[in-house]
């Protein structure tokens, strides 16, 4: 009897040993997660996500479209406002933005386009053309109406319209570059990087905040995924806002939105192996976002060709050679270069000659990207 007492208090105090270990475990996990389904985490009742940087470079890129529109409208427009923009000159663009920042979108551009100065180029172009006065034709820059608005765009000698190559462009080689070669790297969110240690002044580890950094250059609300509400299509910038075009053909936006919040749990968690995994899907997803969104846009380009409305094929097909350039940007990218260079110089136009572009090349661009992207096969006429 004595005997079998003594056992059971001797289980009674381990049990409860146990009992508060896990609960003081848990007291410490608790605060770190808030909801998940939301892109919301939270320590010690405060957020633990910050991307404020990459908000900034959003709305810089906001102020330069808005500002391109203006020469679209036949306005004179300077490259020195476009480079002033560019660099964040003087903390507001040049005078630009409505706002001050110590940020800039130069600073993080595709190595590449630094080295050859590639938007300076376009800078000066579109400066050129909107002072030229000209009507745009095959050969010579200038304006031409968009005949499903009755507005006009700015073009270069090929067709190529600035306002798109500019947008699209910073999207991919700053937006995009910074996703994949960035901070989806070993450097930024690999095994290695501290996730231990919260950042002096903030709330956040390096790990936690160099992921968030990169959900951040995807410009969605926290909340984003398919079957989004169109009452709140104005919520979306940039990446989601595509995503949200093609996504009732593809269900892209869950599956890139759920690979970053379970990225970001996975990171609370120190679970390596599911935060890995989260990674290689985005580089994945986004890479299919981008080839869907040129098929969405060759479509769109079809139907103007055929109906004749040479403003309208300008500006679509210059959103699909742009979101195309945007497939260089991924690493680790399953499209072969050679393939990636026809469709921008032979399938869109000899050399990217807009004003030379067929049906015929329009769909064997189209017929490369469903056949490095077979998940697009069914859906290629519906995008």
């Amino acid at each position: 009897m004595k005997l079998a007492l003594k056992t059971t208090f001797i289980l009674l105090v381990l049990l409860f040993s146990f009992s508060c270990k896990d609960d003081e475990q848990d007291m410490d996990k608790e605060p770190l997660v808030d909801d998940v389904a939301t892109y919301t985490f939270a320590r010690n009742g405060e957020t633990s996500v910050s991307f404020s940087g990459q908000t900034e470079r959003a709305n810089m890129l906001c102020a330069m479209k808005d500002y391109l529109l203006t020469g679209d409208a036949g306005e004179v427009i300077e490259a020195t406002t476009l480079r002033g923009a560019l660099e964040n000159r003087d903390d507001n663009g040049g005078g630009l933005f409505d706002f001050t920042s110590t940020k800039q979108l130069e600073n993080k551009l595709f190595g590449p386009d630094i080295d050859e100065d590639y938007f300076g180029d376009l800078f000066e172009q579109a400066a050129i053309a909107s002072k030229s006065g000209n009507n745009a034709e095959n050969g010579q820059p200038g304006l031409i109406v968009r005949e499903s608005k009755g507005t006009t765009i700015l073009v270069n000698n090929y067709g190529q319209e600035f306002t798109q190559f500019i947008e699209k462009g910073l999207m991919g080689s700053v937006f995009l570059n910074q996703i994949y070669n960035v901070y989806l790297t070993d450097e930024r969110t690999g095994d290695l990087v501290d996730n231990e240690t919260i950042e002096e002044g903030k709330n956040y580890t390096e790990l936690e905040h160099h992921w968030d950094e990169a959900f951040g250059y995807f410009t969605a609300p926290g909340d984003f995924g398919s079957n989004w509400e169109e009452a709140r299509e104005e919520e979306l910038k940039f990446w989601s806002n595509y995503s949200n075009i093609v996504d009732p053909s593809t269900g892209i936006s869950d599956k890139i939105m759920n690979a970053f919040r379970n990225g970001r749990e996975a990171i609370v968690a120190n679970d390596l192996n599911t935060k890995n995994n989260s990674r290689d899907i985005l580089y994945t997803e986004i890479e299919i976002l981008t080839a869907a969104t040129i098929i969405h846009y060759i479509n769109q380009s079809l139907v103007h060709l055929n109906a004749g409305n040479t403003g309208d094929f300008l500006h679509t097909l210059s959103e699909a050679y742009m979101f195309a350039r945007s497939l260089t940007f991924n690493p680790k990218k399953i499209i072969i270069p050679s393939d990636l260079h026809n469709i921008q110089n032979v399938d869109f136009g000899n050399g990217g000659n807009f004003w030379t572009a067929s049906a015929e090349g329009l769909n064997n661009a189209k017929q490369k990207l469903v056949t490095t992207y077979p998940i697009l096969e069914s859906v290629k006429d519906e995008l």
